[in-house]
């Protein structure tokens, strides 16, 4: 495990924030849900619509299938593009994309956005709370071992030759003591550009049912805590060089 420390040039490419709750019948309508746009749009002008598509396969003489669409919300993009609020009817997401600051300045940002979005639809309860960090971990090469800098990578059978061409691994782990899940996601696929990196998203959560907002955000910074222990469980001290 390497040290826990402040990396000056955190590797991360997008830190998120997701809030799941239940809206009321009188504000769960996508009418209701677009007049936030005029709240938010002098810190987020930029506006799109957000749809969930649906695919439904019909098996018999003559198999079909259907898609069907369905707008659930709206994304607001800062004006430098570098925060996004996902407000939908089943929730909100406040993303920072690089360059990243600070965990002091994401959850300002996001729990002020949130505000806005709860003071406005006024969700009966919430259901899910989420830190979630991707990363992008660039190693030195022309060629690399990757147990220098990870350790957690995927052992190749010692039949065959100790290269990786690429990998995916997805590990999900409930804890009961910090009764929470960690989903922790590595991949490397090799690209056309000279760069080898490897991503690392750790995305932590807590299902419940929250009734008072205090709760939501102390467990947000222990989630947020918990995900950091287990970034650092996954590099090496020789990745931290790379970044500190």
């Amino acid at each position: 495990m390497a040290t826990a420390q402040h990396l000056s040039k955190a590797p991360i490419t997008e830190a998120l924030i997701d809030i799941r709750a239940t809206l009321p019948q009188r504000t769960r309508e996508i009418a209701h849900l677009a007049a936030l746009g005029e709240q938010y749009r002098e810190q987020y002008p930029n506006k799109k619509d957000i749809h969930e598509i649906h695919y439904r396969v019909e098996f018999g003489s003559s198999p079909t299938d259907k898609k069907s669409s369905a707008q659930i919300g709206f994304r607001y993009t800062s004006a430098e593009n570098a925060q996004v609020i996902q407000a939908t009817l089943n929730g909100f997401t406040f993303s920072r994309l690089p360059p990243y600051q600070d965990w002091n300045r994401l959850r300002a940002e996001a729990r002020s956005a949130w505000g806005i979005y709860a003071n406005h639809v006024r969700p009966e309860n919430i259901t899910r709370v989420a830190a979630r960090y991707i990363n992008k971990l660039v190693f030195p090469g022309p060629h690399v071992d990757f147990d220098r800098y990870l350790n957690y990578v995927p052992v190749v059978p010692k039949v065959l030759p100790q290269a990786l061409g690429g990998f995916f691994s997805r590990v999900v782990v409930p804890d009961e003591k910090a009764q929470c899940v960690a989903i922790i996601t590595q991949m490397f696929q090799p690209s056309f550009s000279s760069e080898i990196a490897t991503i690392l998203d750790i995305d932590v959560f807590r299902e419940k049912v929250f009734t008072d907002e205090e709760e939501v955000w102390s467990t947000i910074e222990a989630l947020r805590a918990f995900k950091n222990q287990i970034f650092f469980d996954s590099i090496t001290e020789a990745t931290v060089d790379l970044y500190k």
